[in-house]
């Protein structure tokens, strides 16, 4: 697989890590930001449930690098989950039905969306890993103004979601994610499918590239750089340099 000169060129991840960007509050939002505030193209980041982890800032700082002025808001604000809460009886759906619902985020995703329009940027992505990903589509098929969107190692995806889409949709699953590509098929009559990816990481485990992602080890770093690379790619292909 080859890739343009931008993505060859993305930093690699590292297994410890100084974050880049700045906390800061967007629209009433607590969010992390990395990039430069004057780029024209924008990228929101919803990280998985266990929250703000280091693997995600450190991604969004190498987005940051690509040209990209990305936020990652802190939608959860105190209620993520920790691990031992995966295997807890009713932990899990309460955390779907409350906090993880869409329509606990919806007015997020909204409002970052109008306040980088509003402020210089001239095309917005989404990027979702885990549960984010379920935002994603929903987010790319009940709201318009989104440019394009990735979900990475996607959880709670349901027969029908994707076709709903109205943007390219990059999909990154893992070894332990379903078969996506009767999902993924369903997007061929769209007018942008051409600008649509899957690509399968079936030598990863669910997380990899986000707080499960143990980066000190060099092949689960190597195929975390990939998934980036992928993601610089897409993006610049969806919301290119020039945009103004």
């Amino acid at each position: 697989m080859s890739f343009p000169a931008a993505c060859c060129n993305t930093p690699p991840v590292k297994a410890t890590y100084l974050p880049r960007g700045a906390k800061t509050e967007l629209a009433g939002i607590k969010c992390y930001t990395s990039g430069t505030k004057d780029a024209k193209r924008g990228l929101i980041v919803n990280y998985d449930v266990f929250g703000l982890h280091a693997n995600v800032v450190q991604l969004c700082d190498i987005l940051g690098e690509m040209g990209f002025y990305v936020v990652l808001p802190d939608l959860l604000q105190g209620r993520e989950l920790v691990e031992a809460d995966l295997g807890k009886p009713g932990v899990f759906n309460n955390f779907l039905h409350n906090a993880g619902s869409w329509e606990s985020n919806k007015e997020s995703y909204c409002k970052l969306r109008d306040y980088l329009k509003d402020n210089g940027v001239s095309a917005v992505g989404v990027i979702g890993f885990c549960w984010g990903g379920k935002m994603v589509v929903t987010a790319l098929s009940e709201l318009e103004g989104f440019a394009g969107g990735a979900i990475v190692h996607p959880a709670l995806i349901q027969p029908g979601d994707m076709a709903k889409i109205n943007a390219p949709l990059l999909v990154l699953p893992s070894k332990d994610e379903p078969d996506f590509t009767e999902e993924f098929n369903s997007l061929k009559e769209k007018p942008f499918f051409s600008k649509c990816q899957m690509v399968r990481f079936d030598d990863m485990f669910h997380g990899f590239c986000g707080a499960r992602g143990d980066w000190s080890n060099p092949e689960q770093a190597r195929r975390a750089n990939d998934a980036i690379k992928l993601l610089v790619k897409f993006f610049n292909d969806v919301i290119p340099q020039q945009a103004k």
